[in-house]
């Protein structure tokens, strides 16, 4: 607008209120106008104000034409600093001065306003006064608020994200580095068997357990404190202000409780724990400290479960190692590097080899012979199991196969091979082991696979189908450590089983522990009133051969009969 038109603006703006002149142009276009414009002179007197003023703020036209400070009585608190600077960069004659801000409104909400204030000049660069232009920017601020809020929370809980979680964290570990005698407690928290969860009850209930959880721990916490979902069922709790371990401990006692209380999801009550692992820092880096917590959640998970337990430098080696060992396992599938060996089954009563039971080895470069406690569980998560364990049951199937071409004494024997939880799970379990059996010509009625009651149970459904694919192809199902899982006599009954195994747990107790005593003999009794053959595992001497034929136990395993043979030594041992 030229620099002239203020004096003009000023004498439209001075006409007398009330008189019934025909609206200018001006005054026209004026009352059209979306923003809103306000015009002063260098002594801080209005000349003139558009309606849009009252249009945004609620307050009439009149309060704004008395003095340009009547603004300022409406701008929210924390926004005053930065319109002072302002008006300051305007008085010091800076051409144009920029803004946002937030106004309280005359219903009692709140705008925000993008303020673009210039000094206006004449023909001779003398002062005329600022002209600005307010502009009512409350929905962007919204949208951009919401999408901030979307880009630093997590859209089911409402809860921050791993990106919110990190950058509060690190401002932490900053304020602790700086020294002030507090520490900071970070808890990884991971729900126990969430997927059980999701696979039985549907996608739906996971998502309720998960919403309770947030708000489960948000009340176990306080306001003070940072509940974020890094993703699945993983959740990150930062404590600041902690004096010492034992507050941390109190929290993490409320946190368990908390999660502990049943979930009602549709009429079923679930109890779903939780795993937590624990830092304590003054300082450090966020990435760190996040995979330290996170180290520690595994150390607890992996000792049961529904407990929490506190990082440790060894536990940072021990997780260095089993990533070597990941690295070692896919290296050693290559290099064929494991082999089976063969434990014999047999009969309690005269010691006569029923079967064997072949049993997973590796033979690892630098560390010698490994065991598969070592190394199934890191194959399972690893997904390298599938191959492993088609390996395991291509080999057992043509090893007995060769055998009973060699030597009768081996026709009627029995080859237990060990199904892990992602095999059963597998699509195409049932056409590998039928390819195993077809290829080496094993009978079918002379392979049992072994399976867990937590296996199973993970999904009772989809496992039993499984299950009798596999009976109806001829193949013999064990179930393996019984006792330590569910034990139920439901589930007995529902899967197509023909042969229970007591845990080596219960019977290597059971001489000297009169309670161990009885769960064998109830396991046993119960096999035999639902016509399951019973192997007991783990039988390492005489007394525990005898307690067991006087329970009626038909088969068992164990160092009193043999170790696990390698296969060229099993021939001589079945016919010695």
């Amino acid at each position: 607008m030229p620099d002239g038109v203020p004096g003009a603006v000023s004498a439209v703006a001075s006409a007398t209120p009330g008189t019934e002149s025909l609206p200018s142009p001006f005054d026209i276009l004026a009352d059209h106008l979306a923003d809103w414009e306000c015009w002063e002179s260098p002594e801080g007197r209005v000349h003139f104000v558009t309606p849009a003023c009252q249009r945004i703020s609620g307050f009439g036209i009149d309060n704004f034409r008395a003095h340009h400070l009547f603004i300022e009585g409406l701008i929210h608190p924390d926004d005053l600093p930065a319109w002072r600077r302002h008006r300051e960069m305007l008085t010091a004659s800076l051409p144009k001065a920029e803004v946002e801000i937030r106004i309280r409104t005359a219903e009692g909400g709140e705008k925000w306003l993008a303020v673009t204030s210039r000094n206006l000049t004449d023909g001779h660069g003398e002062p005329l006064g600022i002209r600005s232009s307010l502009r009512d920017i409350t929905d962007r601020k919204m949208v951009l608020s919401q999408l901030r809020h979307q880009a630093w929370h997590d859209p089911l809980t409402g809860l921050p994200n791993r990106a919110l979680c990190l950058d509060r964290l690190d401002r932490a570990l900053g304020r602790l580095a700086r020294g002030n005698g507090e520490l900071c407690a970070v808890v990884f928290l991971d729900l126990d068997r969430f997927k059980l969860v999701n696979d039985t009850l549907g996608n739906a209930a996971g998502d309720r357990v998960l919403r309770e959880t947030a708000r489960r721990l948000g009340t176990a916490t306080r306001s003070t404190d940072t509940v974020s979902r890094l993703g699945s069922d993983e959740f990150i709790i930062l404590i600041e202000d902690l004096r010492g371990e034992d507050e941390a401990r109190a929290t993490l006692g409320r946190l368990r409780e908390a999660q502990r209380a049943p979930f009602d999801i549709d009429g079923r009550h679930l109890r779903v724990t939780a795993s937590m692992g624990v830092v304590l820092a003054r300082g450090g880096n966020a990435d760190e400290v996040l995979r330290n917590a996170n180290i520690a959640m595994h150390h607890a998970k992996e000792h049961g479960g529904d407990a929490a337990s506190f990082f440790h430098a060894s536990m940072l080696e021990e997780a260095l190692d089993l990533m070597q060992l990941e690295i070692d396992l896919h290296r050693a599938l290559e290099n064929d590097e494991f082999f089976l060996v063969y434990q014999p089954i047999v009969s309690v009563v005269d010691r006569r080899i029923t079967g064997f039971e072949a049993l997973l080895r590796w033979r690892h470069p630098e560390r010698g012979v490994v065991g598969p406690d070592a190394f199934i569980a890191l194959a399972e998560h690893s997904g390298l199991i599938h191959l492993l364990g088609r390996k395991a049951l291509d080999e057992a199937c043509r090893t007995l196969a060769k055998w009973r071409r060699v030597d009768q004494l081996f026709d009627g024997l029995t080859m237990h091979v060990n199904l892990s939880a992602r095999q059963l799970s597998q699509t195409h379990i049932v056409e590998q082991v039928a390819e195993a059996l077809r290829d080496s010509c094993l009978p079918p009625h002379l392979l049992k696979l072994e399976v867990t009651e937590t296996m199973l149970m993970e999904n009772p459904d989809y496992a039993n189908a499984v299950l009798c694919r596999l009976r109806d192809i001829g193949v013999g199902v064990c179930v393996d450590d019984f006792g330590t899982g569910y034990s139920s006599l439901s589930y007995l009954q529902r899967f197509p089983i023909d042969t229970l195994k007591v845990d080596r747990s219960f019977v290597s107790r059971m001489t000297r522990e009169p309670g161990q005593f009885k769960i064998v003999q109830a396991v046993i009794a119960l096999a035999h009133s639902l016509g399951l053959e019973v192997v007991a595992e783990g039988v390492e001497d005489e007394e525990q051969r005898i307690m067991l034929l006087g329970l009626a136990c038909r088969y068992a395993q164990g160092f009193l009969f043999a170790k696990p043979l390698a296969a060229e030594d099993v021939p001589a041992h079945v016919t010695g």
